[in-house]
């Protein structure tokens, strides 16, 4: 008869955890990586790919919902958390990248009236004539 094995400690925070404990949706997670504020999960390859946060993720997510709630922008965080936890962080952090650009797949444009148009480049869209 074989016993189980005894759980061990866990070293990472799953992005549900990540995302409970900052109150924020997933997205909101991704974002704050992006502009460098969280460290960057591991992920497990294949199939169904899982997030493994480093712990330091949770008290970071924590600190950057703080700072949003005094209605920082997300650029004014990253020297905040320098400040509150020390140059060290650094180690973990990576740098800004910057916001998501939009997806590939034509140049969006918006017409007189606000509405967007894709742009294709050799086309005239003129009407005149019709």
């Amino acid at each position: 008869m074989t016993e189980d094995p005894k759980p061990l400690g866990k070293d990472y925070a799953t992005t549900d955890e990540v995302s409970a404990v900052a109150g924020v949706e997933r997205t909101a997670l991704y974002e704050w990586l992006r502009e460098g504020l969280l460290p960057r999960p591991r992920t497990s390859g294949g199939r169904g790919i899982i997030a493994k946060w480093p712990m330091i993720t949770l008290e970071l997510a924590k600190f950057v919902r703080s700072q949003r709630e005094l209605a920082f922008g997300l650029p004014e965080i990253r020297p905040r958390i320098l400040q509150a936890f020390g140059e060290q962080i650094l180690e973990v952090l990576p740098e800004p990248r910057g916001p998501r650009r939009r997806a590939q797949g034509g140049d969006k444009r918006t017409d007189p009236r606000g509405n967007q148009t894709a742009r294709t480049p050799g086309k005239c869209r003129s009407t005149a004539g019709e």
